[in-house]
């Protein structure tokens, strides 16, 4: 027996228990019960009712405020088949990247400092809990006037809006480690490498996983706003410019352009990792 069979065994029963369970109210192979619980049968269900809610407001606000998807998907199209798309795309991933770097390392190891000693914890969660509630329009306001227009201030107020978010959500996972499984890992005399990479490791990575979803998610946000108010290229600044033409459609189109990215995102880069470092948790809990 390995020591993470060891200090993970919540895990392993939870997933024996699921293997082993009978069948029965539905939930037998083919049952409609089963067929609804089914993760990829729900998401296409929740687009489909999305899609209606969404063609039902338009027809009741009127298509020239709330496009039908029909008119927003036309427009999409016909912008994916112009250079200015691709390179303004380009040009705000690159600043995404940069920043959600910039405030995950930041993030990251103000949380790890927090939650690892109280000193640390006395001195910034004051701060930090104030960092969070500040508007990420007066950091990116204060960003551009002290380093002018340009991606330096667009990075800087992406790090400052992101980290304390992310510090928080580190915080709360390190507090969170279990300190008896340290305890029966040092019982089975395993060396502190061991203990750090089979006990410690896999109850901090779901913090830091929480922490990069949020994260990416406001850094996002940020950049809008910052290519909105003081740059000249970016999906951001693509925005404004067809709501200063009252182009609702194409507004619309990049919107859903940017929510489709963050879905493909997330099933395929986060939705692989999380599967990879957690595969030791019961399928139900990943």
């Amino acid at each position: 027996m390995t020591l993470s069979e060891t200090t993970q065994p919540a895990a392993v029963t939870a997933g024996t228990a699921d293997r082993g369970a009978p069948p029965g109210h539905g939930g037998g192979p083919g049952g409609p019960r089963r067929f609804l619980r089914n993760g990829i049968v729900l998401r296409v269900a929740s687009v489909f009712i999305l899609l209606v809610i969404w063609w039902l407001g338009s027809l009741v606000v009127g298509e020239r405020i709330l496009p039908t998807p029909g008119t927003t998907a036309s427009a999409l199209a016909d912008s994916m088949q112009e250079q200015t798309f691709w390179t303004d795309l380009q040009v705000t991933m690159v600043r995404i990247l940069i920043g959600f770097a910039a405030s995950m390392v930041l993030g990251v190891l103000v949380g790890l400092v927090m939650g690892l000693s109280r000193i640390a914890e006395g001195l910034l969660d004051i701060w930090i809990a104030v960092g969070q509630t500040i508007p990420s329009l007066c950091w990116v306001i204060v960003a551009f006037i002290m380093f002018g227009l340009n991606d330096t201030a667009t990075v800087v107020a992406i790090t400052l809006t992101s980290f304390p978010i992310i510090a928080i959500n580190m915080w709360t996972g390190v507090k969170a480690i279990d300190p008896r499984l340290g305890q029966m890992a040092r019982t089975l005399k395993a060396s502190r490498g061991l203990r750090t990479r089979e006990v410690t490791l896999p109850q901090v990575l779901p913090a830091v996983m929480a922490s990069a979803r949020f994260g990416f998610g406001i850094v996002w946000k940020v950049v809008v706003i910052a290519e909105l108010l003081g740059r000249t290229d970016g999906i951001g600044y693509r925005l404004n410019y067809w709501f200063q033409l009252f182009r609702m459609e194409q507004v619309f189109a990049l919107t859903l352009f940017f929510s489709i990215l963050m879905v493909v995102l997330e099933l395929a880069v986060f939705k692989p990792i999380e599967a990879k470092l957690f595969r030791w948790r019961p399928e139900g809990a990943r």
